[in-house]
C-alpha cells in the first residue's frame, strides 16, 4: 500500500512538472507574439498588419515544422537551370497589375485553390503540385483542369527529401519530367488517384489530429482513391522542361504567358502573424525555408508586390494569399523561383 502511495505521488509530481513546462511554453509563445504584433502595428512606416487570430499549428509553437523546403544541392541547378523567360510579344509591355485568376477564368477552379498542408513540411510538394496543375489547364485551355497530387510527390519522390521533413522544389520538378505525377485533390475530396490524406489544420484553432506527421507510405502504381476509376498510368502527367528564373521581368513575363510558378524564400517568425498588406521582414528569428505559388503581381500605394497563395488554409492571411515586396529580393524570394512546360499531346483541329 506504501509503495503504491509512493508511486502516485511520483505520478503526480512528474504531471505536474508536465504541466508547468507548457504553461510556460505557451506563456512564452504569446508574449512573443504580442512584442511583434505591436512592433509590427505599431510602426506607421510598415505597410502591413500583423494579428493572432490565424491558424497556425500549435498556436506557433510548431511553426517551424511548416518550413518544408530543403537547402539548394549539387542537383539543384541541373535538375532546374536558369533560364531567360521567352514570354510572348517582346513589344507587349506588362501591366502595372496582373492576376492570374483573371486572365484565366476557364481555369479558375484551380487558381482560386487555398491548400492545407497540414502540421506537415510540404510545402514544397503541395506548391509545386498545385503550380503545375494550374500550368497544364492553361496550356490544354482549360481542357485539363485536374487537381495534381501533391500527396504522391509527397510520398513518393525519395529524391526530393524527406516528405513532412522536407524536400527540394527542384526535385519536384524533376520528378514531374522523369515520372509523372496522377491526380489527387483535397483532403477527403474523393478527387483524383491519390488525393491528399493528411488532416487539415484550417478547421480551427489547433485542430491538427497529428502533431508530427510523416508522410504516407508510397503508393506504387495504383490509386489510393477506390472510387477512381481511370487507370493508374493514362493518369500521369509530365513536363516536357523543367527551368528557375531569377530576374523580377523575368518572373513577371513567365506568369504572364504561362501561368503561375512556384517561389522558396526565407520565412521569419512575423510573417505567422501577417494578416493583411505587403508584408517585408520587421522583427524575430528565420524559422526556415517556405514554398509557395505566386500568382500575380501589383502596386500598393506605391509599393511593388507580387501576389501569393501560400498553404497555410483560407483563414490565414488575405483569405489564405499574401502579398510581399517586390524587386528587391525580399526573403529571397525572387532567388529561387521555378516553373515548367507540360507535356501537352497535339490535338487536331
Amino acid at each position: 500500500m506504501r509503495l503504491r502511495r509512493k508511486m502516485s505521488k511520483i505520478t503526480l509530481i512528474v504531471l505536474a512538472a508536465v504541466v508547468a513546462v507548457a504553461v510556460r511554453e505557451s506563456s512564452a509563445v504569446t508574449n512573443e507574439a504580442t512584442f511583434i504584433i505591436d512592433s509590427v502595428n505599431g510602426d506607421p512606416g510598415n505597410t502591413w498588419t500583423a494579428s493572432d487570430q490565424n491558424v497556425i499549428p500549435g498556436d506557433g509553437k510548431n511553426f517551424e515544422q511548416l518550413m518544408g523546403v530543403l537547402p539548394r544541392d549539387g542537383n539543384s541547378f541541373r535538375f532546374a537551370p536558369i533560364k531567360k523567360s521567352d514570354g510572348g510579344d517582346s513589344n507587349e509591355a506588362l501591366p502595372e497589375n496582373f492576376d492570374a485568376r483573371e486572365r484565366w477564368p476557364e481555369c479558375s477552379s484551380l487558381l482560386n485553390s487555398i491548400k492545407d498542408q497540414s502540421n506537415c513540411g510540404s510545402c514544397w510538394a503541395v506548391s509545386a503540385a498545385s503550380v503545375f496543375s494550374d500550368r497544364l489547364c492553361i496550356a490544354t485551355g482549360g481542357a485539363v483542369a485536374r487537381n495534381l497530387s501533391a500527396e504522391q510527390l509527397n510520398s513518393c519522390c525519395y529524391r526530393c527529401g524527406h516528405g513532412c521533413d522536407g524536400g527540394s522544389p527542384e526535385s519536384a520538378w524533376y520528378f514531374f519530367q522523369r515520372h509523372g505525377i496522377v491526380t489527387g485533390g483535397d483532403y477527403e475530396s474523393g478527387d483524383g488517384c491519390q488525393p491528399y490524406s493528411i488532416y487539415p489544420c484550417g478547421k480551427g484553432r489547433n485542430t491538427c489530429i497529428d502533431e508530427d506527421p510523416d508522410a504516407p507510405e508510397c503508393s506504387v502504381n495504383t490509386c489510393t482513391n477506390s472510387n477512381y476509376t481511370k487507370d493508374y498510368r493514362a493518369d500521369l502527367h509530365y513536363v516536357d522542361t523543367v527551368y528557375s528564373l531569377t530576374t523580377e521581368e523575368d518572373i513577371m513575363t513567365d506568369l504572364y504567358k504561362y501561368g503561375p510558378v512556384q517561389a522558396a524564400f526565407y520565412v521569419y517568425t512575423d510573417f505567422m502573424y501577417y494578416k493583411t498588406g505587403v508584408y517585408s521582414y520587421t522583427r524575430g528569428q528565420i524559422e526556415g525555408g517556405h514554398a509557395i505559388k505566386i500568382l500575380g503581381w501589383g502596386v500598393d500605394n506605391g509599393t511593388k508586390y507580387w501576389l501569393c497563395a501560400n498553404s497555410w488554409s483560407r483563414s490565414w492571411g488575405e483569405n489564405g494569399l499574401f502579398r510581399i515586396l517586390r524587386g528587391n529580393n525580399e526573403c529571397y524570394i525572387e532567388d529561387r523561383v521555378l516553373g515548367g512546360k507540360p507535356n501537352v499531346p497535339r490535338r487536331n483541329n
